[in-house]
């Protein structure tokens, strides 16, 4: 196709949004519509098709659940480690730095996605690019949201029945034939003074999926501002 400029019409210089695979891509895609619209080239609204939205909020969806429930599941773990029912580097006795490091460790993950979404926020001046970067982070804040629906309903059905004491001694006697009982008495000792670990993690996954979400959320306010006040001042000099 001639690259010959035909007054405001820009179709031919951008291809149609795709379906992106994942953070990488959808950033890519936003960055590509940023760059299109910051030009000066009109997109209609319409070249953002339901598909390319359905795929944006399904790419934000899958990044904040995933990696939620990969944190959530390590959350007892770290707790365990921070309660001294777990060592850490061959020891019961954690340092502050070890707790710590349990409990970054557990969350990082997730941190680590809401981070990468924060950086999209430079780009959140054109209709396309923010329609884009609003489904993403509709997706985002869902995955999250479900996640910790899920995890706190786990974590508390642990606590209240799987390891109360009926159902847990019930539960070990039925491996009398293949344990010795002194075995299975450090087990039960040992469930029934974790357990108090499941009820902390339940409450803390709250904290951390609404620091998750205000992560990209604010991030993306602060810099979208920026970025217009630059686009601004630029466009007074010129």
């Amino acid at each position: 196709m001639s690259e010959k400029s035909r007054g405001d019409i820009f179709l031919g210089t951008t291809p149609p949004p795709g379906k992106p695979k994942g953070l990488v891509d959808a950033l890519s895609e936003i960055q590509q519509y940023y760059v299109v619209e910051r030009s000066g080239s009109p997109i209609p609204d319409d070249f953002f098709t339901i598909g390319g939205k359905l795929g944006f909020f399904e790419v934000g969806f899958r990044a904040a659940f995933i990696s939620g429930i990969v944190s959530g599941l390590l959350l007892p773990f770290a707790f365990g480690v921070i309660e001294r029912y777990i060592p850490i580097f061959g020891s019961y006795e954690p340092s502050l730095f070890d707790r710590v490091f349990a409990l970054v460790l557990s969350v990082s993950f997730s941190i680590a996605h809401a981070v990468f979404i924060a950086f999209a926020g430079k780009y959140y001046i054109g209709s396309i690019s923010r329609s884009a970067i609003k489904n993403l982070l509709a997706g985002f804040i869902s995955g999250a949201l479900l996640k910790m629906i899920i995890i706190f309903i786990l974590f508390h059905t642990i606590y209240f029945y799987l390891l109360s004491h009926d159902f847990l001694a019930r539960n070990l006697l039925k491996f009398r034939r293949f344990i010795k009982y002194e075995t299975l008495e450090k087990v039960y000792r040992f469930l029934t003074e974790f357990k108090p670990v499941f009820l902390t993690s339940s409450y803390f996954i709250i904290f951390t999926t609404f620091l998750m979400i205000a992560i990209p959320v604010f991030s993306i306010l602060i810099s979208s501002r920026k970025t217009r006040a630059e686009i601004e001042k630029e466009e007074r000099w010129a």
